[in-house]
């Protein structure tokens, strides 16, 4: 890269254009104002303005007040992007004025170029890009988030982020009611008139989990799933070495 570049830090790509306009709605396109009076004009939080602000200044998005520090600016070029967003988000010149900005940097250019060249997709970019950039220590939402802006600006459609509608309305309430289901069918198919296992004290058993941001509603079902079929396969084997 021609100067050290950074990455987005855990904003998306429709909030980084959303904390530009709230620069430009701050009126950071005429004077420079602080991160207090940007959070004001969104529903980005304030530390995440915060911490991507490393991101917005080395692609020449906003400077940095030398008088007074932690007050910034947005460039010319930025200000003119984030005014065109806010009217037109999905406009040809929006795109163009987006391009512009990051087309300032060669080694980014020479990117796209064999992006194009040798139709490089989503899964191989994303691996290339934190060398590209030359920022290691890029996590995977500002990966995603600045290849999305790639492929916006510079019109690259098979880089989209792909839509995945059908996953999102699963949430943790299904497996909810599997907890009930597998104990009431056996309860109610055992024939003994001793119920072996309604007889016994009642045993009361806490789980603690510790979920990492990486793991998905649809893992976690998995993964509650498994812990109450070992445990339906425990208390059967109980069951029938009583009823012996």
């Amino acid at each position: 890269m021609s100067s050290s570049k950074v990455l987005p830090r855990r904003l998306s790509f429709p909030k980084i254009c959303e904390a530009l306009v709230a620069y430009l709605n701050a009126g950071a396109d005429k004077e420079y104002v602080s991160v207090g009076d940007v959070a004001e004009k969104t529903t980005v939080t304030l530390h995440n303005i915060s911490r991507n602000n490393s991101f917005f200044k080395s692609w020449g998005f906003i400077e940095e007040s030398e008088k007074e520090q932690g007050k910034y600016r947005l460039t010319k070029e930025a200000a003119e992007f984030a005014y065109a967003y806010r009217i037109d988000p999905d406009g040809s010149k929006t795109k163009l004025l987006l391009r512009n900005i990051l087309s300032k940097d060669e080694v980014l250019v020479e990117f796209v170029e064999r992006i194009r060249g040798e139709r490089i997709n989503r899964e191989a970019a994303l691996i290339d890009l934190p060398r590209i950039v030359g920022d290691l220590r890029a996590d995977k939402v500002g990966l995603n988030a600045f290849l999305d802006m790639v492929a916006y600006s510079f019109e690259i459609n098979w880089l989209s982020t792909p839509v995945r509608v059908v996953k999102s309305p699963r949430k943790l309430v299904p497996a909810e009611t599997k907890v009930v289901r597998p104990l009431l069918r056996k309860t109610e198919g055992r024939t003994s008139p001793m119920p072996a296992i309604s007889l016994e004290p009642r045993t009361n058993i806490t789980i603690n989990l510790t979920i990492a941001p990486e793991i998905t509603p649809a893992m976690l079902k998995e993964y509650i799933k498994a812990m109450l079929e070992a445990y339906e396969e425990y208390a059967e084997k109980r069951a029938a070495n009583k009823v012996e």
